[in-house]
């Protein structure tokens, strides 16, 4: 009988032993790296993909997660929040708390399919939060994405200065100048084509960091509710929810978003699908609410005097306090001078998003442009 009892058992445990050789095992989305990255995809002819381009990679990831690591110590060392007026707003360490939330958000490697790329992977401080690897800048320009190496259409632009750029608008009164100047009569909006253009946020920047996660040749996701999604399992979710709302991260994702998540957006099993995670109408909602916390997050950092500081050699000089050399001076004549320069904040006068209205100032056209002042702050007499 004892034998008799022992062979169903045996038989249990192999059962059970194979289940969990062959079953694939969940993998923690709080740690970085733990999804392997497929074959390399590499299409570039000879000499195009920089030799150091793995290291260099490895090395920038170290660094961002000392910046990550950085702002968990901060968000750690912040007062318990003390909730005040109505509507509810965080006493004493509001500014603090979105300003952190953003960093956290913008250096943290889990917000791409194979956790190996963040926001900061192509902007990083020592390069006034622009492009950190010196082979890419000479070779590629465009960086390498989450899937390696698919690559990003452009240099990435600078966040310094960015958050104060305005909403794209239309001028209506160069709409039928003589000579007529249509691309002129547009101006504000983020990348270098303007096509963030602000109109949901009120924010080209915070829909400028919108676009990344999402783009193929980026970070990557095949899904803005990936992103909601990690941010639920990251440790900083608590001051997440502090700043946009208790319950603002209790959605009902399915089982199987952590495998969606992991593939990358535009692979084949998608189709045309881009809300490939089956979500309710009510949790898709609260999905893209949190997309746009996101954004709104990481500008809030972009805006914060981390990163836009306004103490460049260009803001000293409109202070004042210093001199450009030749050679900038011509190229700082040169580029005022184009009637079709692109709207770029400290290059026109008055700053056209906070001059009176309705009386619009002509804008690129030749010689007209001159610099604004710095660091525009609102004053009221």
């Amino acid at each position: 009988m004892r034998r008799m009892r022992l062979i169903p058992l045996s038989a249990v445990c192999a059962i059970l032993a194979a289940t969990l050789l062959i079953s694939p095992q969940p993998i923690s989305a709080k740690k970085p790296f733990a999804t392997p990255s497929p074959t390399l995809y590499n299409p570039y002819p000879p000499g195009i993909l920089p030799a150091d381009l793995d290291s260099e990679i490895a090395r920038v990831q170290r660094e961002i997660t000392f910046i990550e690591n950085e702002a968990l110590a901060q968000a750690s060392a912040l007062p318990t929040p003390m909730l005040t007026s109505n509507p509810p707003t965080i006493h004493g360490s509001g500014y603090q708390a979105v300003k952190i939330l953003g960093k956290l958000l913008n250096f943290d490697l889990n917000m791409s399919p194979f956790r190996n790329e963040a926001c900061a992977s192509c902007h990083m401080p020592y390069v006034a939060f622009s492009g950190p690897i010196p082979s890419v800048n000479l070779t590629m320009i465009a960086y390498p994405g989450s899937f390696h190496f698919r690559a990003g259409k452009r240099t990435a632009p600078r966040y310094t200065y960015s958050p104060d750029f305005p909403v794209l608008e239309l001028d209506p009164s160069l709409v039928n100048a003589t000579p007529p100047a249509p691309l002129a009569a547009f101006f504000g909006g983020n990348f270098w084509d303007g096509r963030s253009t602000g109109y949901k946020l009120q924010s080209p920047d915070a829909e400028q960091a919108q676009h990344p996660p999402v783009d193929p040749l980026e970070m990557g996701f095949a899904d803005t509710a990936c992103i909601a999604f990690r941010i639920s399992q990251a440790v900083y979710r608590p001051l997440f929810e502090q700043v946009w709302g208790a319950g603002s991260l209790d959605i009902k994702f399915p089982n199987n978003t952590e495998s969606i998540c992991e593939i990358p957006g535009g692979a084949s099993v998608f189709g045309t699908n881009v809300q490939p995670v089956p979500l309710k109408a009510a949790d898709r909602t609260k999905a893209d609410r949190v997309f746009d916390n996101w954004g709104q997050s990481v500008s809030f950092y972009e805006r914060s005097t981390d990163v836009s500081a306004f103490t460049s050699k260009f803001d000293a000089f409109l202070a004042g306090n210093a001199t450009l050399t030749p050679d900038e001076m011509a190229g700082y004549n040169l580029f005022r001078a184009q009637p079709t320069a692109i709207l770029v904040i400290l290059t026109e006068d008055p700053a056209p998003w906070r001059r009176a209205r309705p009386t619009p100032v002509p804008r690129r056209q030749p010689g007209l442009c001159s610099p604004a002042s710095v660091t525009p702050i609102w004053a009221c007499p």
